[in-house]
């Protein structure tokens, strides 16, 4: 009995991550803009947003405890990331940062988890308005 409700609740669970997300542990992703899940582009520059049930804290991020690491091996790192909303859901900008190629976006979250994210990195022209693939607009800074 208690397999099978496992089986059953971890199925539940695949189909409510999007598709090409492969996440461990409780860290859970809910959304990516631009989607780069369904093939959106990014650039170096570009800001990215992730929403999910937690990122840790800005503290753990700007001491390098979570990161976010983009291709080539052993990974560069994402550029200024910020914690813009703490839950509900949980918002993380960060940008593209200079030399990234396609690949895997390696995300840790320190106790949390860790996410494996697809990304198209196109390194010349700017990509056609494509609904989904809107670059977020930059984190405003407090008042």
């Amino acid at each position: 009995m208690k397999k099978a409700f496992w089986l059953v609740f971890l199925a539940l669970a695949a189909c409510t991550a999007p598709q090409g997300i492969k996440t461990t542990g409780n860290l859970r992703i809910q959304s990516v803009q631009p989607d780069v899940v369904s093939g959106c582009t990014v650039q170096a520059g570009d800001w990215m947003a992730l929403k999910g049930n937690t990122f840790g804290t800005q503290a753990e991020w700007d001491s390098g405890a979570n990161h976010a690491l983009f291709p080539p091996e052993p990974g560069l790192p994402a550029e200024s990331p910020e914690i813009t909303q703490a839950e509900n859901p949980a918002t993380l900008m960060f940008r593209v940062p200079q030399g990234a190629q396609s690949g895997i976006l390696r995300l840790h979250v320190e106790g949390v988890g860790n996410a494996e994210i697809p990304v198209n990195v196109q390194t010349l022209a700017p990509q056609m308005a494509v609904p989904g693939c809107e670059v977020p607009a930059p984190p405003q800074p407090p008042e």
